[in-house]
Order: C-alpha cells, then structure tokens, then sequence
C-alpha cells in the first residue's frame, strides 16, 4: 500500500504533468503560429529526445519515476502520459500539415516539468498577452515581459509581490515559455518556477536533437 508522502507525490506530479500539458496547446493554439506549408513531411518524426539537460527525463517512459514511485506506479502514470502525449500529436497533426511532437519532462525528484513542441514550420508571432510598464510590480501586481535570451525569445510571467506581508516579488518567474525559430523549423517550450536562460538550454538541446 501506498504511503500518505507517495500517494500526495503521485497527485502533485500528476496535477502538474497534466497542467503543462493544457499550458502548452494553449500557448500552441494562442500564441505559436507557423504558416502551414503543403503539407509534405507531416508523416515526419522529428525525434525529441528522451533526456534533456537538468535531470529531465521524457514523462511517457517509466525510468522517469522509478526513483521515486515502485514499478506499479511508474508504469501507470508513464503510460498516462504516452497517451496525452498521442492525444496532442494526433489532435496537432489533423489541424496542421506539417511534422509536429509534443512532450513532457519531468525532473529526477519529479518537481518540476517542462513542456516541449517541435514543429517542421517557421515560427509566428510570440508575445504575451500584455507587456508589464517598468515598475510595475512594485505595485504588487504580476508582470508579464518579453526577453531575449540566446537564439529564442520567451515571455517572462512573475507572481504579484505582497508588500503588506513584506513579501516581494520574486527573482524566479512563476511561469516561463521560450521559442526558438529559424528556416523550418521551431521548437518551444514552457515550464513553471525556472529562468528563462535555464529554459533555453533546455530548447537548444531539443533543437540540436531535432536538427
């Protein structure tokens, strides 16, 4: 029987691998727009690797929780995962006409995950939905920026500071997106509580195991 610490582990990780999941088609639908081409090499396999830097390991294989769940459990929830994952390619590949492949990754103590996409297709417009004015958080209201890091841009999101419970805001964003684009190709990916230029390390890997 599962203990209370391994039942809780399992909800968290759970809950977060299925909301970056959401995240990434929003961000997908919302945000990321490649101009379709005719349609050739839609087939594709562009080949996200199954390690990425920092620890992260691909969420659809059991060896990414058979550190901290017993094979039962890694199993269940890989398998979970395999299946989101062929749901979003398949929903992705029928609305366009070009190789696209999403994944998640989950890091060894299973704290964070980032979403990845591939797409054989130039990258669109990335902007958040609002660029916050300078000193605008410390008016204790979350701020949303658009940087430059590397060869990709990403949308930068901090929480609100609390100034009455002293409480500022805080140096790591609460949520980061990065894209990296150029000819046909475009990679992307999104995550919770990590800096955009450890982010971008994380894109650049995916974008050299595509290549």
């Amino acid at each position: 029987m599962s203990s209370p610490t391994t039942s809780s582990a399992k909800t968290t990780v759970l809950g977060l691998l299925a909301g970056l999941v959401v995240l990434a088609l929003l961000v997908v639908f919302a945000v990321l727009l490649p101009r379709a081409t005719d349609g050739a090499g839609a087939e594709e396999s562009l080949g996200l690797p199954d390690t990425l830097p920092g620890g992260y390991t691909a969420a659809d294989l059991e060896k990414a929780f058979t550190e901290q769940y017993d094979a039962d459990q890694a199993k269940t929830v890989a398998d979970r995962e395999s299946a989101a994952r062929e749901h979003a390619d398949e929903v992705l590949g029928d609305v366009y006409e070009y190789a696209v492949e999403t994944r998640v990754y989950a890091s060894e103590d299973l704290s964070t995950a980032v979403s990845v996409q591939a797409f054989r297709a130039p990258g669109g417009a990335f902007a958040p939905e609002r660029i916050s004015e300078d000193g605008a958080a410390a008016s204790g209201v979350a701020t949303q920026e658009l940087v430059r890091e590397g060869d990709a841009v990403c949308i930068v999101q901090r929480a609100a500071a609390d100034p009455a419970a002293g409480a500022p805001q805080g140096d790591t964003p609460s949520y980061v997106s990065c894209q990296r684009s150029e000819d046909d190709l475009t990679v992307q990916a999104a995550a919770g509580a990590m800096s955009a230029e450890d982010l971008v390390a994380i894109v650049d890997a995916a974008w050299d195991a595509v290549v």
